[in-house]
């Protein structure tokens, strides 16, 4: 096996196992019995599956969603999508994605090992996607192959511990604790976020509907049945919209009120396997990860992915979410408007990153707090992609770019620093 193929489609690219031979070291060195190592090494992983899992599930109902979009506003776009892009980078730059993820990741633990900066950042596709932006644009320029390397890998390793660091102030207000931070290139769109929601006040207590449907309190306590509610209602508005006929033509000659409820279920099942996923895989990994901390990176915390944020506020990441996406369809039209390229919403990145912005601009700022946040969040990732789009010029057209705010971020200022 080369260096690629250990590096992509080994450690970084099962990082259930990567999460796990953590937990694994991590309760040897604190001296846990024989089952506690066994059952915690297993909990991790399986969590971090249920969470892939889960994922997989709602991805799969938004997908659906975003071929809806289309098919009803007849727009023609590109749309963001991390791990696709991805995909075109590692055909035309695995070699060089390897190899930066590689330097990156070394020079990342030399700065939690002596530095102040203390964060182990454990989200391994992010890691890819980030390496493949570096990559991607480092490629264009005229610097010679060995250069590349090095350039890439140091702003990776940069990246990958200032990240969680940036959003930390903002996280800890959430989880009311030190235990772990987010390791999701989102962390812009995070403080935005949160900075905006520190404007308003704080919440008083769980999130609250209106006072006219206050009959129906009781029923937000049950997360599942609320999220199923109101991502049937997302689905079934969508259908009226685009036309019940294309909803037929476009998913096989479904009924349009069947496929919403259908779709509805999908997406509500993949939340409550990621909460659950979320769950299991906490209760093992933060213990665990404070033996090796103690031994090898003294007071370092973990980084893990943005969807463990979602259970400490279910609510406020389905509507951060939604009203994420809703910024981001406006801003599609401004840009058709005034004729500038195209970005079609990415559905997916607004779930996860507006998801997540949504649960920080609720605790901090409330309900409104939240609204407000959410639609500068969702511009953000929105118009971003538009200026990273002719740094990757050698890529060739595409149809897809990447969606969250850091990785075009890094990709834009790493393209004007060049030229």
């Amino acid at each position: 096996m080369n260096v690629t193929e250990l590096i992509n489609r080994g450690l970084f690219g099962e990082p259930a196992f990567l999460l796990g031979m953590v937990a694994f070291i991590g309760l040897i060195l604190i001296r846990a019995d024989f089952h506690a190592v066994i059952s915690g090494t297993v909990k991790t992983m399986v969590g971090y599956i249920l969470l892939q899992v889960g994922a997989t599930a709602a991805g799969a109902s938004l997908s659906n969603l975003t071929l809806m979009i289309q098919e009803g506003f007849r727009v023609i776009g590109i749309i963001p999508h991390n791990e696709a892009i991805t995909a075109l980078v590692q055909v035309n730059y695995g070699q060089e994605v390897a190899i930066m993820m590689l330097i990156g990741m070394t020079g990342h633990l030399l700065i939690a090992r002596f530095t102040p900066i203390k964060y182990i950042f454990l989200s391994g596709h992010h890691i890819l996607f980030m390496s493949s932006v570096i990559a991607s644009v480092l490629v264009a320029s005229v610097l010679n192959t060995t250069l590349n390397y090095l350039i890439g890998g140091l702003i990776l390793a940069l990246t990958l511990s200032l990240a969680p660091a940036i959003s930390q102030p903002f996280v800890k207000q959430v989880v009311g604790h030190q235990n772990f931070a987010i390791a999701h290139f989102n962390s812009v769109g995070y403080v935005l976020a949160g900075f905006i929601a520190r404007f308003f006040k704080p919440p008083k207590g769980p999130l609250q509907l209106p006072a006219s449907l206050r009959k129906i309190e009781p029923l937000m306590h049950d997360h599942i049945l609320m999220i199923s509610f109101f991502s049937f209602n997302l689905f079934f508005v969508s259908s009226l919209f685009v036309g019940p006929e294309a909803v037929s033509n476009l998913f096989s000659g479904r009924n349009f009120f069947v496929f919403s409820i259908i779709q509805a279920m999908w997406f509500s099942a993949g939340m409550y396997v990621i909460l659950t996923g979320v769950r299991m895989m906490l209760a093992e990994i933060v213990p665990a990860f404070k033996g090796i901390a103690e031994r090898w990176i003294p007071n370092a915390t973990i980084a893990l992915d943005a969807p463990v944020l979602f259970t400490y506020a279910p609510y406020a990441a389905i509507f951060g979410f939604i009203i994420s996406f809703t910024a981001g369809l406006v801003s599609m039209f401004v840009m058709s408007a005034m004729q500038f390229t195209v970005i079609i919403p990415g559905v997916i990145p607004h779930f996860f990153a507006g998801g997540a912005a949504g649960v920080i601009a609720y605790k901090i700022g409330g309900g409104r707090g939240l609204v407000v946040s959410s639609i500068f969040h969702g511009i953000l990732i929105t118009v971003l992609p538009l200026f990273l789009l002719g740094f990757m010029s050698e890529l060739g057209f595409m149809r897809t770019t990447f969606g969250d705010s850091d990785l075009n971020i890094i990709g834009i200022l790493l393209g004007w620093l060049l030229q």
